[in-house]
């Protein structure tokens, strides 16, 4: 996992992320959907007229190798996703910036990792987006101040 300076970092870093794991995930289906265009079918014998066997098996190589980086880098996507999710959420959904400031940690994720405006998480959560956007950068300040791994582990919350 990166080292992130600070909360904003690490959220921009999630947004881009959560933005590319989304374009990888598109780019694999339309491999996938060409991939089972080049099989052809069936159980026959075929007879090759092309003077070129091996064309074949390097393109499938080449698609295979293209694949395999692309899910590592999916891969390494979702490490920083489900690490800001951990900021907002805990490690089991019971700590995190939610446990100290509650629906920000909400908005944050609505808005970096849902890829939403500051005016639609507003209007999802019934805020102005000014009010939101306020609300947001105090919740940053928040994980700056106490430390993102001590938010990750609720610490600060109210003990009651």
């Amino acid at each position: 996992m990166p080292y992130f300076t600070s909360a904003r970092e690490l959220f921009e870093s999630a947004s881009e992320a959560s933005r590319d794991a989304e374009r990888i995930s598109r780019q694999l289906a339309a491999m996938e959907q060409r991939a089972e265009g080049l099989g052809g079918g069936g159980f026959e014998p075929r007879v090759r007229s092309t003077g070129e066997p091996d064309r074949m098996a390097g393109r499938v190589a080449t698609m295979v190798d293209v694949e395999r980086k692309m899910r590592a880098r999916q891969r390494e996507d979702y490490a920083i996703i489900d690490y800001a999710c951990a900021v907002l959420y805990g490690t089991d959904n019971d700590s995190g910036l939610f446990s100290l400031m509650g629906w920000r940690a909400d908005a944050l994720f609505h808005h970096y990792l849902g890829g939403h405006t500051w005016a639609q998480v507003g209007a999802m959560l019934g805020y102005s987006e000014q009010y939101v956007w306020q609300q947001a950068q105090v919740a940053l300040d928040t994980c700056d101040g106490w430390g993102l791994l001590s938010v990750m582990a609720g610490v600060g919350r109210a003990e009651g």
